[in-house]
């Protein structure tokens, strides 16, 4: 009885022992070891429950791998009295400097640099918070819906606050066609980098068709070091917008007055800004054929406000018993401005010599514009007289 009773309180004398030593000062909020780190080394806070104070010998360093690779100038305690509770900060100062990126580091006070105010016998033990410096700003989060229909702008976001690299912008695709280039508008907001790519105003993406937005690596960077910044971006999404797009077709085309048999510079004008897309080339087909029978590099010019898309055949001499159909292949001309569009497979056909074959005769109420032979817009078509409306001769009746 006598020994189980000396037991009992040599084991109660040892725990309290135990739980008096485990007594230590902890933080309870740091600065780093949350959040990637992306900042310069200057200065990092702790916040503790209750006052505390500086005791003689107090240092911290960072290290990596093992290696101290900063060491701290300074330390310095402040307490805030609250209606509720007292805390206590350490602020721990180090020479302005930048951490290597694509690294992890650990942040160690050692031990028995501070003490609570009110009892200097509890110390810190020592403290270890790991953090990181990230190589990039990380991934990517996005408001932008699966189906996009209509919209001016879309966003992106990163963690933390960004600023553009020089003057970013977007790459938007259509059917994994490159169409246009769009601002890349980078701002900020608490712990939060955004960027926008602004169309200006509304643009419809086409029903069913699959665009992507990408914005190269390297366009916006950290508020705060030049050195992190993002990763390529890459969204897809799928057109919704269901209601007729205004197709991209020219008004005008050199081969409507042009009859020679001897194929050269042929020319399509279009009303609104366009681009040729890379590689485009002009086509003359056989009827029929399995193949262009020439073809010739694309090239853009701009006259009056008019758009002028046009290939040299260098004076290729077509058969006058052979027909044949001039093409522009779809996606060769591409919508500078507005919806997202680009020319679908525009045909001429021709007889055996470079005039346009047919005559439509129209009576519609269409509100497209008419242009006259030269390609000027007429206001008030004549009836019986030839004009060019979507492409084609039309006679008004």
């Amino acid at each position: 009885m006598k020994k189980s009773l000396l037991l009992s309180m040599v084991c109660f004398c040892m725990g309290c022992i135990q739980m008096a030593a485990a007594v230590t000062l902890q933080p309870e909020q740091c600065d780093v070891g949350t959040r990637p780190f992306v900042y310069p080394l200057e200065s990092i806070g702790m916040n503790f429950d209750g006052g505390i104070i500086l005791l003689n010998g107090a240092k911290a360093e960072v290290k990596c791998d093992g290696v101290a690779v900063a060491v701290a100038t300074e330390l310095k305690t402040s307490n805030y009295v609250g209606q509720n509770r007292t805390q206590g900060t350490l602020e721990i100062c180090f020479e302005k400097q930048n951490l290597p990126i694509g690294k992890d580091y650990v942040l160690v006070v050692a031990p028995g640099s501070i003490a609570k105010e009110t009892d200097s016998s509890v110390v810190n033990d020592v403290i270890k918070i790991p953090f990181n410096v990230p190589a990039t700003l990380g991934e990517i989060h996005s408001d932008i819906p699966a189906v996009v229909s209509t919209a001016k702008s879309l966003w992106i976001y990163w963690g933390t606050e960004t600023d553009p690299v020089g003057e970013p912008e977007f790459t938007l695709y259509r059917n994994g066609q490159e169409i246009r280039k769009v601002p890349a508008r980078v701002a900020w907001d608490w712990n939060l980098g955004q960027a926008y790519a602004d169309f200006g105003s509304n643009v419809n993406f086409e029903n069913g068709v699959k665009y992507r937005l990408t914005l190269p690596a390297g366009s916006v960077s950290s508020c705060y070091r030049d050195d992190i910044v993002n990763e390529e971006v890459v969204i897809d999404f799928t057109g919704g917008y269901t209601e007729p797009v205004k197709p991209l077709m020219y008004v005008w085309c050199s081969l409507f007055t042009d009859h020679s048999d001897e194929l050269d510079v042929v020319s399509f004008t279009y009303d609104r800004p366009v681009r040729v897309s890379d590689g485009a080339k002009l086509q003359l087909w056989e009827v029929d054929g399995e193949s262009p029978v020439i073809e010739a590099d694309a090239y853009l010019s701009t006259e009056d406000g008019r758009w002028i898309v046009s290939a040299d055949f260098g004076g290729f001499k077509m058969q006058p018993e052979v027909g044949y159909t001039f093409v522009i292949p779809e996606g060769s001309v591409i919508a500078e401005d507005g919806d997202p569009v680009v020319n679908l497979r525009n045909v001429l056909a021709l007889n055996g010599s470079s005039g346009i074959k047919n005559i439509v005769i129209d009576n519609t109420d269409d509100e497209t514009p008419f242009y006259d032979l030269s390609g000027r817009i007429v206001i008030n078509p004549q009836p019986g007289t030839i004009y060019i409306q979507h492409g084609k001769k039309i006679i008004v009746k």
